[in-house]
């Protein structure tokens, strides 16, 4: 009997201690390192860019706006192998844009587009930079 005592108990330890592994090593991945200043700013350039040309063809755009978000993970250390553990905004971001059967709707390009820059404005600060800056007009 006290055997088989010293048994569960070793067993229930080995999983609670490979649970808390996973969990950590889940956590440590899932973070994404900030920018340097200057790729701040040329992402932020690029987006500004980006921006801009939606109103004249939201297709090319988007699809950009995919490639420049991917570079910005990318140097951020976020690792999507086989398309796996994509972020979430990248995921919805890429349903947005082909939820309209190919036609290309501009709503749908839209919807891709807000995706698009919340992980932008996570990278670079912008709308953290921007509530900052109305902050301090509102103080003034």
């Amino acid at each position: 009997m006290t055997q088989t005592l010293i048994v569960v108990f070793i067993v229930a330890v080995v999983v609670i201690l490979a649970i808390a592994l996973i969990v950590a090593l889940t956590r440590r991945s899932s973070r994404l390192r900030p920018l340097p200043a200057e790729s701040r700013d040329r992402f932020a350039r690029t987006w500004s860019n980006i921006e801009s040309r939606f109103i004249e063809d939201p297709r090319a755009a988007v699809q950009e706006a995919d490639r420049a978000v991917v570079l910005i993970l990318s140097e951020r250390g976020a690792t999507m192998p086989d398309g796996r553990d994509v972020p979430e905004d990248l995921q919805q971001a890429r349903e947005a844009a082909s939820s309209d059967g190919g036609r290309q709707e501009t709503e749908s390009m839209r919807k891709a587009m807000v995706h698009y820059k919340h992980i932008v404005d996570d990278a670079i600060g912008t709308a953290k930079e921007t509530r900052e800056a109305s902050q301090r007009e509102v103080a003034s």
